[in-house]
This record gives C-alpha cells, sequence and structure tokens, in this order.
C-alpha cells in the first residue's frame, strides 16, 4: 500500500506495453467504465526503463482480482502474488484482498 492506493508491479523487461487489468468497475479487466475506445485503461509505466512496470490504483477495502496483460497479447497472473483464482479474461486471475486496520488500508 502507498499514498493513494495500492501500488501493482510487474516484471517485463522485454515488454513494450504493460496494462493492468482488474474486476474492480473503473478498470473492468482493461475495458474501463467509460466510452468505447479507450485504450489505455490500466496502463502501466517503465519510468526508469528497469523493466518494472508500476501503477498505483485508488482502491477500497474488498476483494479484487486482476492480471497483467502484456504487449497486447499476453494475460500473466502476478508471479509475486500466490493467491490465484479464477476468473478473469485469462481463466485464472491473481486476488488481493484489502482491509481496513487502525484508519490504514492493509492487505492479507
Amino acid at each position: 500500500m502507498v499514498e493513494g492506493g495500492v501500488r501493482f508491479s510487474f516484471h517485463a523487461p522485454t515488454a513494450m506495453r504493460v496494462q493492468l487489468a482488474g474486476d474492480w468497475p473503473a478498470n473492468n479487466w482493461a475495458r474501463g467504465d467509460g466510452p468505447a475506445g479507450v485504450a489505455d485503461i490500466g496502463l502501466m509505466e517503465d519510468d526508469d526503463g528497469d523493466g518494472v512496470w508500476e501503477c498505483v490504483v485508488p482502491l477500497c477495502p474488498g476483494r479484487y482480482r486482476y492480471v497483467f496483460w502484456i504487449d497486447e497479447a499476453t494475460w500473466s497472473v502476478d508471479p509475486t502474488n500466490p493467491e490465484q483464482v479464477p476468473g478473469g479474461p485469462a481463466g485464472t486471475a491473481s486476488q488481493i484482498v484489502l482491509y481496513r486496520r487502525n484508519g490504514r488500508l492493509e492487505s492479507r
């Protein structure tokens, strides 16, 4: 957890583009909740060129499923998160459970 939400990161040194796709409404598996044709939902950045793509997502307590979409061709679960569940575009997704403790957002 970081200020402003949850930091998602994915190591893909040869990727040209990585997107975070999840089941929260603003993302809707990288389709978003806005008009059709928006292609940058969940777009991650590799700010320093080290192959680690990151983005921060403001999320409330709850249970969320997510995957990474690499170069608009390959879906990947989060290799750093052992919790995987059915669902998502590829049939299996990583899962994060968020809750508040002492006023702070935490994950299990």
